[in-house]
């Protein structure tokens, strides 16, 4: 895919959410030299969702830096043949001369100032993920995973005496449209804004912008270029597609004096 290289900038530039959250300890992501970039090696499933392809990145990531070694990747843990979870990474980091397991995380969280809880405020686009969830899954069942009787024979030439686990979680956050400087708790990860279809429609500035609707595999992406802008009217046609099938589209917005990223919420 063409977009390949600018896919893998924009998962290596979304900043990780936490230091530490949920007794999770944060992967640490260091900068690499990005300037001559190859990523003619990577080789992904162009059906794969959006999910499982920065799994790849993050792989290319790990091969790139000096400090990491990978030794296992996707481990499915099998016992009488039901499949008990699977296990992102296994790595060796050189610098802290330690193995690791690393849980990736990709994620895009509307922040719902209306509920109570800081925590809870972070809500998937098509509200069916939220961040407490993510993180009550990874403390109490996909880092566990690790320790069980049945994940040790797929662990041969690991060390767990001397292994740490950790996650890699990076995240893009969307305030909403109308409260465009609110103060949260994971500022550096805003990307950009969200609104209800009944506020789109109704608010009568977006009819003299131009739209454009990234792929979700270049929703990653952080800028646009060359690409081509739809009008008010048809842009509505798309959403409504969507909405159809619930899902909130992430549409690039030109208001003709900057660009920036929108979701069109159905739920809000």
């Amino acid at each position: 895919m063409s977009n390949l290289k600018e896919q893998f900038l924009g998962f290596y530039n979304t900043p990780v959410l936490f230091d530490e959250l949920y007794t999770l300890k944060q992967f640490s992501f260091e900068k690499i030299d990005t300037s001559n970039l190859e990523i003619e090696n990577i080789r992904i499933d162009t059906k794969l969702p959006l999910g499982k392809r920065v799994e790849y990145f993050f792989e290319h990531y790990l091969n790139l830096s000096n400090r990491y070694e990978v030794l296992k990747k996707n481990i499915q843990i099998i016992k009488n043949k039901n499949t008990l979870g699977e296990l992102d990474f296994i790595v060796f980091d050189k610098k802290e001369n330690c193995f690791k397991h690393v849980e990736l995380i990709y994620k895009y969280y509307f922040y719902d100032a209306r509920l109570e809880k800081e925590l809870d405020r972070y809500i998937g686009p098509n509200k069916n993920d939220t961040l407490v969830r993510k993180l009550t899954k990874l403390k109490d069942k996909q880092l566990p995973l690790l320790f069980k009787d049945s994940t040790k024979e797929y662990l041969e030439g690991i060390d767990l005496t001397n292994l740490k686990q950790e996650v890699c979680y990076k995240a893009n956050i969307y305030l909403p449209f109308y409260e465009k400087n609110l103060q949260i708790k994971f500022q550096d990860s805003i990307r950009g804004y969200y609104i209800g279809f009944d506020d789109f429609q109704n608010d009568i500035t977006f009819k003299k912008c131009s739209f454009y609707f990234p792929h979700r595999y270049d929703w990653v992406i952080f800028e646009v270029q060359n690409q081509e802008f739809i009008s008010y009217e048809e842009a509505l046609l798309e959403i409504e597609f969507f909405h159809k099938h619930n899902k909130s589209p992430l549409v690039w917005v030109n208001n003709n004096k900057t660009i920036y990223q929108l979701f069109i919420s159905f739920w809000h």
